[in-house]
């Protein structure tokens, strides 16, 4: 099984083409470590989610805002409790799942903090720090936690303005697929189609995927970037 040290490495490698500034690349890198949180392991790490969320939820509701926000955390939570480690969280359709309902926390937080004039840059690394909480490996959280805040507060400021809910569920997604394919990787290998499918995926499915990034990073690159995905869109 791959260390959370090399799959925090590889979605760092996979999101930098696409995503070269420091927050993106931080969603990227708690969709990767998401992932492992089926594990029975883990069991602590959802409570505190599920309590986390919980308490955001009833805030939010007393404060008569968008407590939806604070209830996908406690879905996730029971999502993953009710999950077997390698099985539909590590599908197609469980990261798909995860960075939908990732990217609607991180924007619909964003959007909260914004009504209390919180600062953007604040606000991001409060979002970034809570779920690095939630989601991290104690030893690695020190380390995100200085890096990720020094570099958002580095970032410049039209930079982080271009933020939207495409560019966050692209960067967890990213983040969700460099664990699958590193999984895959392995002997024990994925069910990667699962629930349609018990079938499990091995190297040349994760050489494959790999393969399918690299096409995918140099058409965004000949194509022009962001710009004009979000003109198609």
């Amino acid at each position: 099984m791959p260390s959370y040290k090399k799959h925090v490495l590889f979605s760092i490698i996979m999101a930098l083409p696409f995503f070269p500034d420091v927050f993106y690349l931080s969603l990227a890198v708690l969709g990767a470590s998401m992932l492992d949180m089926d594990h029975d392991v883990n069991r602590k790490n959802l409570t505190i989610m599920a309590l986390i969320g919980m308490v955001i939820a009833l805030a939010l509701y007393i404060l008569n805002l968008p407590f939806l926000i604070g209830l996908i955390l406690v879905v996730l939570a029971m999502v993953f409790y009710v999950s077997k480690h390698r099985g539909f969280m590590h599908s197609i359709l469980g990261i798909c799942l995860i960075s939908g309902f990732m990217a609607v926390f991180v924007m619909g937080s964003r959007l909260v903090l914004q009504d209390f004039t919180v600062p953007l840059k604040l606000a991001l690394i409060f979002i970034s720090l809570v779920l690095a909480f939630i989601i991290l490996n104690r030893k690695l959280l020190p380390v995100f936690a200085v890096l990720v805040s020094l570099g958002i507060f580095l970032t410049p400021n039209y930079l982080l303005n271009s933020m939207n809910i495409c560019y966050v569920f692209s960067a967890v997604l990213l983040g969700c697929l460099s664990h699958v394919i590193l999984d895959m990787s392995t002997p024990a290998g994925v069910r990667i189609l699962s629930p349609i499918s018990s079938r499990k995926y091995r190297k040349k499915a994760a050489f494959g995927l790999f393969s399918l990034w690299v096409v995918v990073v140099f058409i965004f690159f000949v194509n022009g970037g962001w710009g004009s995905v979000l003109q198609v869109l």
